[in-house]
């Protein structure tokens, strides 16, 4: 068998989530939204936030842990589920 043919898969590992999506519960308002997108931005490890205030959804990718995403939500004052 030859070496060169065996290629390793990707592997999305500790330094990249892949995307983590939420359901926030409470943002009524664009501030509510970047309240929400502040607190998660200060989570070490986040790359990238996304919220969308219609469907009080949350994407965030990086290398960030969940439960320290959804901490930072809580934290901020609103109930969180992973989508």
């Amino acid at each position: 068998m030859c070496n060169t043919c065996e290629t390793p898969a990707a592997q999305t590992g500790p330094e990249s989530t892949g995307g983590l999506d939420f359901l926030v519960q409470g943002m009524t308002c664009g501030g509510c939204a970047s309240k929400v997108a502040g607190a998660v931005r200060g989570v070490s490890g986040v790359a990238e936030v996304e919220v969308d205030l219609g469907a009080g959804r949350l994407s965030v990718t990086g290398s960030a842990d969940e439960s320290a995403i959804a901490d930072a939500v809580r934290n901020a004052g609103y109930a969180v589920t992973r989508a």
